[in-house]
């Protein structure tokens, strides 16, 4: 079976704490609201001209540095997940592709939104298992601070910036114990869009209720009968809001301890979410890449978009 046998992640080095945005931003909140509501006490923005692309490629450098071995020429494949990148051309990939002279990957841009790491993942395993050598790398990265209005207090107090990324072996089979469903749904209300014209191009503005009648309405019913008959370790979730995630528990009567959460320090990274998260559960040891371990990657956000993926870890 194709397996991830590395993980990767890169956040910047410029922390903004709830008080630190607010005193940047004059919003009308306090850490103690920020917190009460979503769970997060800070978050990592990029700086200057720090881009996106530079965010993935430090997290593709961070995980080949783990390598006892360079296989950048034997990668076949570069994934990337992201709805911040700041040109339609060339695309993150691409640069992630010159950074680590991966000559002989087909590197491409993938946009879900918040569930755009669960859908690059799904793409990934269905082309490696057509693969008996080499690797795919898949990327998760954003820079969300880029698409936000700073005056709108019920989105700038929620994202946060970073790039997670993972390395799949490639075997000629899928990865152990796959399996997948993957949803999208035109998005009618408009509760997550991002326009390119206009008095608000690149922008991103939510509709948070919307949002959250979204992911009560369809992705949990959804999830819970994805997941009825299945034995797991951990529900990896996009990390949203932290009462969202409360909610999961309660739903599918899992103990908090089976659904990690790291949203307190790093914000909501859209569709870098789920493989900083990985890669931060790797480094703690909570998963060690042996297969020993059996997840659930719950991603949802625009589009519409949800999905779940099952797999060994």
């Amino acid at each position: 079976m194709s397996q991830i046998i590395a993980t990767g992640s890169y956040l910047p080095d410029h922390y903004v704490s709830n008080d630190a945005l607010i005193e940047q931003t004059h919003i009308e909140s306090s850490d103690e609201w920020i917190k009460q509501r979503t769970g997060i006490s800070g978050r990592h923005f990029v700086q200057g001209q720090q881009t996106v692309a530079e965010l993935a490629i430090n997290a593709a450098k961070n995980l080949l540095e783990s390598l006892k071995e360079d296989i950048s020429k034997q990668i076949q494949y570069i994934i990337v997940a992201s709805m911040s990148s700041q040109g339609l051309t060339p695309s993150i990939a691409s640069h992630i592709q010159g950074a680590i002279k991966a000559t002989q990957a087909w590197a491409f841009d993938l946009n879900g939104a918040c569930n755009g790491f669960v859908m690059a993942l799904d793409v990934a395993n269905s082309l490696s298992r057509a693969q008996s050598s080499g690797y795919t790398l898949v990327i998760g990265a954003e820079a969300m601070s880029q698409i936000m209005d700073f005056t709108d207090r019920s989105v700038c107090i929620l994202f946060g910036d970073g790039a997670g990324a993972v390395l799949i072996k490639h075997d000629g089979q899928p990865l152990r114990g796959y399996r997948s469903q993957i949803h999208t749904q035109f998005d009618e209300q408009k509760a997550i869009q991002v326009p390119i014209l206009g008095p608000s191009r690149g922008v991103m503005k939510m509709k948070g209720r919307e949002v959250f009648n979204f992911v009560n309405r369809q992705v949990i019913p959804d999830l819970k009968e994805f997941v009825a008959d299945a034995s797991f370790d951990y529900l990896i979730s996009h990390q949203a809001n932290e009462r969202l995630l409360a909610l999961f528990s309660k739903q599918l009567h899992l103990k908090s301890s089976n659904i990690p959460c790291n949203i307190q320090h790093v914000g909501n990274m859209s569709a870098a979410s789920i493989p900083v998260l990985i890669d931060q559960m790797v480094q703690k040891e909570q998963v060690h890449l042996d297969q020993s371990k059996t997840v659930v990657l719950v991603g949802f956000g625009g589009g519409l978009s949800w999905g779940f993926i099952q797999m060994k870890l």
